[in-house]
């Protein structure tokens, strides 16, 4: 029983841990382009940051939509979960609502970081 139930309870905590290293990630990449001096360069002629910012915050949201995906797909088909397994289905809607929570924690911590200047 444990063997199976672990990958429910690791896919609970993987969409926060893809907030977490977005966090770390866009705001690293912020305070190294100030640290450095570069608040203005520019990749594919839009400004670095903001294009760097919105790159990782796509990526993260993929990876969120992906972690919610396989938790919808592992809801029974009636959403009440069989007799006797209670706990699976309980897991899948937890890692599901998780999931949510971590898109919009995605979208409200990269929001700062596309309006207000690199550096500012």
């Amino acid at each position: 029983m444990r063997a199976r139930g672990m990958p429910a309870i690791i896919g609970v905590v993987a969409a926060l841990l893809v907030w977490a290293v977005h966090f770390l990630a866009i705001y690293g990449a912020q305070a190294t382009a100030c640290i450095r001096a570069a608040p203005d360069a520019e990749l594919f002629g839009q400004p670095l940051v903001p294009a760097l910012v919105l790159g990782l915050t796509a990526v993260a949201l993929l990876a969120v939509a992906a972690i919610g995906l396989l938790a919808w797909r592992r809801l029974p088909s009636g959403m009440a979960g069989q007799e006797g397994e209670d706990q699976p289905c309980f897991l899948a809607w937890l890692t599901l609502a998780t999931a949510l929570f971590a898109a919009l924690a995605i979208l409200w911590e990269a929001l700062p970081v596309l309006i207000l200047p690199p550096c500012g």
